[in-house]
């Protein structure tokens, strides 16, 4: 960190908000991949600048976030990690009845330490990731566990036709999902010893678990949290949503958080995050509105793998080199027309689907800019490098103009054997 004159702004690469658990495992995650100009910042007081972050803005003109401590203090961060939970509450829905239920009922983001699942009948609503965390453990003790999705969640039931090693090894992942049942209509009500749905069954249930994603309070100022392009984080925040993966908001770059109930994971992910905008030269990351609304969308019915950075966030440099990367000029054709780009892609085998997954980024045409309206409309297309061809889906416009693609299967370029 580097200690400015009296007054002034002090500087850090990385700014980690919080002193607990997350924290740490934020920083033995960041260090073990090499960052370690790095400062952490807690309640309690210490050296310059240790105290908790009263506010926090994006600088757009230099890609930084300007943190002002509860003494005063500027510490000007190119990244930051809130390790704590800065400005979400767990959020209960408004569902009819809900507060005449005579069982046990909670939030699985504030889990009820002495809540005892054994022999009981349970309801799981939502479900979030937080849920999804506790689901397993909850299927091997219960009675029952009946998950009932909430909007804007919903439960995935197109499944893809897995091998049979990755189906055994699902199975072995989740040995109680025979206890474990999905309710086919949404909730209706809640009453005093059930949950009835609209196809007028009445679930009779011991507990209720609420897996809702989170809220922001009325209390919190606008500029507690303020993005990119000055947007505050209560105009980018709808009530039930959950950070992508636990660790990041759209329109908020460079901007990550620790959040569920074991930090290690989105600490691990942060790191790869933070490892890929080192190997790009990349100044800004900021995860695709895409990505965070598929994952806000999904019931969350187990723990689930992040899927890769280059995949979910959009940089503000190019891909890594590779052997399965391109980058170069491409030919893009929209409803019969065809436009000269330039593009940068990169892509992976997935080990569930067994497909290959390519994605990347579509700059301007060398003639032009590419017509924006039929990108907006147009959501396939077919992109051509020399005289091979791929079908390609227009994911959505990035904060710099440019465009991200995604495809599934062989892509338009060479790529080494999978």
């Amino acid at each position: 960190m580097t200690q400015p004159g009296e007054g002034a702004e002090q500087r850090c690469h990385i700014a980690i908000v919080g002193a607990g658990a997350g924290g740490q495992n934020a920083r033995t995650a960041l260090r073990a991949a090499g960052f370690t100009d790095l400062v952490i910042l807690d309640k309690t007081a210490g050296p310059a600048g240790d105290h908790l972050v009263r506010s926090a803005r994006f600088d757009d003109d230099t890609d930084t976030w300007l943190l002002t401590t509860a003494g005063g203090e500027a510490l000007r961060a190119d990244i930051v990690v809130a390790a704590y939970r800065p400005v979400q509450l767990p959020w209960l829905p408004p569902i009819a009845g809900r507060d005449g239920f005579g069982g046990e009922s909670f939030h699985a983001a504030a889990w009820d330490p002495g809540f005892d699942p054994s022999g009981k009948h349970i309801a799981v609503v939502g479900t979030d990731a937080t849920a999804a965390h506790h689901l397993g453990r909850l299927a091997r003790t219960a009675a029952s566990v009946t998950v009932f999705a909430h909007a804007p969640r919903r439960v995935v039931t197109e499944v893809p036709v897995w091998s049979a090693r990755v189906t055994r090894r699902l199975r072995r992942r989740t040995p109680a999902a025979g206890r474990l049942s999905i309710a086919a209509s949404g909730i209706e009500a809640v009453t005093g010893s059930a949950v009835r749905t609209s196809d007028g069954v009445e679930h009779r249930v011991d507990a209720i678990i609420y897996g809702t994603g989170f809220f922001i309070p009325e209390q919190v100022a606008d500029e507690t949290l303020v993005g990119a392009a000055g947007l505050p984080i209560r105009r980018a925040w709808h009530d039930g949503m959950e950070p992508f993966c636990g660790v990041a908001v759209r329109g908020f770059p460079n901007y990550f958080l620790v959040t569920g109930p074991d930090p290690v994971a989105p600490a691990r992910y942060i790191a790869e995050c933070l490892t890929l905008m080192k190997r790009t030269a990349s100044g800004r990351i900021e995860v695709r509105a895409s990505s965070q609304q598929v994952f806000n969308e999904r019931a969350q019915l187990h723990p689930v793998e992040p899927p890769p950075v280059t995949s979910a966030f959009d940089l503000s440099a190019s891909t890594p080199a590779g052997d399965d990367t391109y980058d170069g000029a491409a030919t893009l054709e929209i409803a019969g027309t065809r436009h000269p780009v330039r593009v940068r892609l990169t892509g992976h085998l997935d080990p569930i689907d067994g497909h290959y997954h390519w994605q990347g980024t579509v700059f301007g045409s060398p003639s032009g800019a590419l017509p924006d309206d039929v990108l907006r409309q147009a959501r396939t297309a077919t992109l051509a490098v020399g005289q091979s061809s791929a079908p390609v889906r227009i994911v959505e416009q990035t904060p710099w103009g440019t465009h991200s693609v995604a495809g599934v299967g062989a892509p338009p370029y060479a790529m080494s054997n999978c």
